[in-house]
C-alpha cells in the first residue's frame, strides 16, 4: 500500500495517536471515573504518548455511547497507533474480540493496563446477569414510553 500511495503522490499517514478510553456505569461512579482517567493518562506520561481522551458514563451493553462512536470513528482516520484502556470491561461488556478484530485491521494496538479485575467468577457472572437484565428492562419500559406518546400524538 505504501508503494502504491507513493506513485500516486500521496503521503504516507504517521501512526502516533493515542486514544484513551475509560468508561463507568453510573453517575455515582464519577470519582471512580476520574480516578481511572487519572491512572490512564499517568501511563501515558510515563510512556511519553500525547493522548486523546475519551470518557463516558454509561452501560457496557450501551453500543451507543456518544465517546465510544467517536473513540471509533477516529480510530478509522488512519494516524491511531493504540488506544489505552484499564480493563476490558471498560470498553465494552461484550463483544471486545469483535472491537480487537476492527482494530488488528486498521493496524491500531489495544494496551490493556489490567488484564483482569479482581472478581471472583460468581460475582462477575452476577453483575453481568443483572446488567443485562437492567439493560433489556430499560429498552422495554422505552418502547412502552414511546407507544404511549404515539397513541395521544395520534389522537
Amino acid at each position: 500500500m505504501s508503494e502504491i500511495e507513493r506513485l500516486r503522490g500521496e503521503k504516507e499517514t504517521q501512526r502516533t495517536a493515542t486514544c484513551v478510553y475509560a468508561r463507568c456505569s453510573t453517575q455515582k461512579q464519577k470519582e471512580n471515573l476520574d480516578r481511572q482517567v487519572g491512572r490512564l493518562l499517568e501511563h501515558c506520561l510515563q510512556q511519553d504518548w500525547k493522548p486523546e481522551l475519551f470518557k463516558d458514563i454509561g452501560s457496557g451493553l450501551n453500543d451507543n455511547r456518544k465517546e465510544f462512536k467517536k473513540l471509533l470513528k477516529r480510530i478509522s482516520g488512519g494516524d491511531v497507533k493504540r488506544v489505552l484502556i484499564e480493563y476490558k470491561d471498560r470498553l465494552c461488556r461484550y463483544g471486545f474480540a469483535v472491537f480487537q478484530g476492527y482494530c488488528d485491521g486498521l493496524g491500531v494496538e489495544i494496551v490493556v493496563l489490567e488484564e483482569f479485575e479482581p472478581k471472583e467468577f460468581e460475582q462477575e457472572f452476577a453483575q453481568d446477569v443483572v446488567a443485562l437484565i437492567a439493560s433489556f428492562s430499560a429498552r422495554l419500559y422505552g418502547r412502552r414510553g414511546g407507544r404511549k406518546k404515539k397513541k395521544v400524538c395520534n389522537a
